[in-house]
C-alpha cells in the first residue's frame, strides 16, 4: 500500500509476508534513517506504535512504514537488519529507540550513528532537535504539531503519516552532510566508542541490581539503608516488568526510601507506611523478603554511592580558570562550550580526580581533558596578552633557578 504524503514512495506493512519482502529490500543498502513512535505513560515498556525506515533503493529513497500492531507483527526478522555490520542505522536523539527495538527484535541497530549526538561536533548547538537541526541544514521547515498525538489510535491520519516520513526521510539527507563534515574536520572517529557503547547489549539491558542509585534522594541514606533500598527496588523493577506499569505506580521512590530507613519487620509494619497502597496486598510478602535480605547484607557488600566532596573556595577558581580554557578551545573549535565541557563536568573532575570521570573519556579527553589535568597539577597557567586568553607551559622550578633571566614560564601561546 503506497500513502503519496510528500511526493516520495512509501510502503506500508502491516503483516508477516510484507515485512520479509521490506527486509529482503534493505538487506543490500549502506544506510538506514530510523526512527519509532512510542506511547509509554501508562507501560512499563514502552508501547512501538510506528517503526519509520528510509533508505535509498535504486536509486530512489524509499520509505517503509512499519505498523506493529496490525495483527500484533513479529519484528524480530528485523534483527537481520539490525545485526548487519555493513548498513549503518542512522537515528536522532535515538537512545529511547534503541532500547525499544532492542527490546522489540532481539536486537540492537548496530553500527549506529546519531545525529544529534554528531552535530554537536560540527559546530550544531548541544541536544538541537530534528526539526531544528533539518532547518539549519536543509533549508526546510518541519511541521511538527503531530509529534504528541495517539500514536496507537487506527486508522492513522495522513498527517500522521506525513510526519512519520519526513522523520526519516530527511534523516536520510542529514546522514552525508553530517558525516562529511566530521571527515573535513578530521573528527569523523571522535564518536565511535560512545555510539559503540550506547548501541550495546550491556547499555540496553537494564540491571535490577543498579536501579536504587536511581531513587530521588537516595544519598540521604546510610550505608545499611542502601542495601535495604537496593533488594526493595530491585524487587519494584522486576515486579514492574513483570505487571507492564510504570514504577512509580507500584511504589514510589519516597516509599522505598522511608522502608530503607525504618526497616520494617512484619507486613503489617510495611502496609502503614505511606505510599504503600492496598493493590500491593499481596506483594506485602516480598517486599518484606527484600527488606530482610537487605538487613542480612554483609558490610563488606554494602553498596557505596560515590562521595561528592564539597567544593572549596580554591576548587570553585579552579573550575573558572578550566572553564575560560574550555570556551577559548570551544570557540577554536566550533563546538559549543557546554557540549566540549560543561560546569557539571568540571565540578565532577574536580571533585573525584580520577579517569573514570566524562571528560577524561573518548575525544573530550584528548581535545580538552588533558589540557585541564595538566592545568591542575600546575603545568599551565593563563594570562592575557594583547587583550587574548594566552595559555602557557610552566617552566620546572629549577629551570627557572638557573635562568632567572627567563622568567617563570615559558611561552607557548596556545
Amino acid at each position: 500500500m503506497f500513502y503519496n504524503t510528500s511526493m516520495k514512495p512509501v510502503t506500508t506493512v502491516i503483516n508477516s509476508k510484507q515485512l520479509e519482502s521490506a527486509v529482503s529490500a534493505l538487506v543490500n543498502t549502506s544506510v538506514l534513517a530510523i526512527d519509532t513512535e512510542f506511547m509509554r505513560e501508562k507501560t512499563y515498556f514502552p508501547k512501538l506504535c510506528l517503526l519509520q525506515i528510509a533508505a535509498t533503493i535504486d536509486g530512489e529513497t524509499r520509505v517503509f512504514l512499519i505498523d506493529p500492531l496490525q495483527e500484533k507483527l513479529d519484528l524480530k526478522p528485523l534483527a537481520e537488519l539490525w545485526s548487519n555490520p555493513d548498513i549503518v542505522k542512522v537515528f536522532h536523539s535515538g537512545y529511547q529507540d534503541l532500547q525499544i527495538l532492542f527490546d522489540a527484535c532481539g536486537a540492537a541497530p548496530r553500527p549506529y550513528f546519531d545525529t544529534q549526538d554528531a552535530a554537536v561536533l560540527i559546530g550544531q548547538p548541544e541536544q538541537i532537535g530534528y526539526a531544528a537541526l533539518v532547518e539549519r541544514l536543509l533549508d526546510i521547515k518541519l511541521d511538527k504539531a503531530d509529534s504528541f498525538t495517539d500514536w496507537a489510535k487506527r486508522p492513522l491520519s495522513k498527517a500522521q503519516l506525513k510526519y512519520a516520513q519526513d522523520d526519516v526521510n530527511y534523516l536520510l539527507q542529514l546522514y552525508p552532510l553530517i558525516k562529511s563534515e566530521l571527515e573535513s574536520l578530521g573528527r569523523e572517529s571522535w564518536l565511535e566508542a560512545e555510539f559503540s557503547y550506547k548501541s550495546s547489549d550491556k547499555a540496553l539491558t537494564v540491571n535490577i541490581r543498579e536501579q536504587y542509585g536511581r531513587l530521588k534522594r537516595v544519598s540521604s541514606l546510610k550505608p545499611q539503608q542502601l542495601a535495604i533500598a537496593r533488594e526493595v527496588a530491585a524487587w519494584r523493577e522486576s515486579e514492574a516488568m513483570r505487571r507492564n506499569i510504570p514504577k512509580r505506580w507500584l511504589l514510589p521512590d519516597e516509599s522505598i526510601l522511608e522502608i530503607a530507613r525504618r526497616a520494617p519487620a512484619s507486613t503489617e509494619a510495611i502496609a502503614e507506611l505511606r505510599g504503600v497502597d492496598s493493590n500491593l496486598k499481596h506483594s506485602l510478602p516480598k517486599i518484606l523478603a527484600a527488606v530482610k535480605a537487605g538487613k542480612a547484607c554483609l558490610q563488606e557488600d554494602w553498596p557505596q554511592l560515590a562521595q561528592r566532596r564539597r567544593l572549596s573556595g580554591e576548587d570553585s577558581a579552579a573550575i573558572e580558570l578550566m572553564a575560560a580554557i574550555v570556551r577559548k578551545r570551544a570557540q577554536q573549535n566550533r563546538i559549543s562550550s557546554s557540549a566540549l565541557a560543561s560546569r557539571a563536568l568540571l565540578e565532577d573532575y574536580v571533585s573525584h580526580r580520577n579517569e573514570d570521570c566524562a571528560l577524561m573519556q573518548g575525544w573530550r579527553k584528548d581535545l580538552i581533558g588533558e589540557e585541564l589535568k595538566r592545568l591542575l597539577e600546575g603545568k599551565i597557567c593563563l594570562l592575557m596578552r594583547d587583550n587574548c586568553l594566552v595559555i602557557e607551559e610552566v617552566k620546572p622550578v629549577q629551570d627557572s633557578v638557573q635562568n632567572p633571566s627567563q622568567g617563570a614560564t615559558n611561552a607557548k601561546q596556545a
